[in-house]
């Protein structure tokens, strides 16, 4: 018995060691040449077919070693949706908060984890991404912060309120965008965060007047999909004819239940010509914040609901 016990605990420790290896030399590589959206972006203007792929995800909040350790993991399934190449996947977008707290490490961390990404990967800013300097530094690593592009049949529009509400310039912005979409077959929107809200009680956009009127021009505008993160988890809901999809947890450690959408994932959006689909890539994260964390959560919230 004690044997079995002694073998047990060793391959235990070798399971935590191995899950731990990847995130080293993720900080010990050197500095990989930096991109802006509009270089990516620059990159998708060959691409023809009304038939592709792109990926969604928020928050991997690069800097913090949790974070980044469940990034690397969720980085390696982004890179092998395409190994079957039965449909192109034309890039990765991301909802904000790509580091921790904005500091010069963090950037260095993102602009590590992004080039690990086999597809360029277009960011909006998140609330967590100018704490340090104003934005200086995503200027630098992303780029403009607010833009739009069109993909095959498809226009996408990338808007920034990490600072909560819309101004009256976001909202022009936002309409004139939409009217030049009129002649493409889907709209998507890309912001940090959600006009609703589901977990964070301390930030209630449904109370603020953008929130309404946001809302309105994509039903009016019929956009299909509103991608944002913020939040650290998945949810989907439906307003007006709009899908609303919540998707922050693309590394950063999740705080709330598995059942209420508190897990790592990722999300692959498909355009079949006048059809839109997507699915939710759930990831289990790395076996070190399994035993350290995740674990402790779930027992947490299982024992929680028997004694509630």
């Amino acid at each position: 018995m004690k044997k079995i016990v002694r073998v047990f605990f060793i391959l235990l420790a070798i399971l935590t060691v191995y899950s731990f290896i990847p995130v080293i030399p993720l900080y010990l590589s050197s500095d990989p040449d930096s991109y802006t959206n509009k270089d990516a972006i620059d990159k998708l203007k060959s691409n023809t077919g009304d038939y592709f792929e792109f990926m969604i995800l928020g928050d991997n909040h690069a800097g913090l070693i949790f974070d980044d350790s469940a990034a690397l993991k969720l980085i390696r399934n982004i890179n092998r949706e395409n190994r079957f190449k039965k449909v192109p996947i034309d890039f990765v977008g991301v909802a904000g908060d790509v580091t921790y707290r904005g500091s010069p490490w963090d950037y260095r961390i993102f602009n590590k984890l992004r080039a690990r990404i086999n597809l360029p990967v277009i960011c909006t800013m998140g609330n967590h991404d100018d704490e340090k300097d104003d934005g200086e530094l995503f200027k630098k690593y992303a780029g403009s912060k607010e833009f739009a592009f069109s993909d095959r049949n498809s226009h996408f529009i990338f808007l920034d309120n990490g600072e909560n509400d819309l101004t009256e310039n976001q909202f022009s912005f936002l309409e004139d965008e939409l009217k030049k979409s009129a002649s493409f077959n889907h709209r998507f929107v890309i912001l940090h965060k959600s006009p609703t809200s589901f977990q964070q009680t301390w930030f209630r956009p449904e109370m603020s007047p953008w929130s309404y009127r946001f809302m309105k021009l994509c039903e009016n505008y019929k956009v299909d999909i509103v991608f944002s993160g913020h939040e650290h988890m998945f949810r989907a809901s439906s307003f007006g004819g709009v899908k609303y999809v919540t998707s922050g947890s693309g590394g950063i450690i999740t705080h709330i239940p598995l059942r209420d959408g508190g897990f790592l994932h990722y999300v692959v959006v498909r355009v079949y010509g006048d059809y839109v689909d997507y699915e939710v890539r759930r990831v289990a994260p790395p076996f070190w914040e399994f035993l350290t964390y995740y674990m402790w959560k779930d027992i947490f919230y299982f024992l929680k609901g028997i004694v509630v």
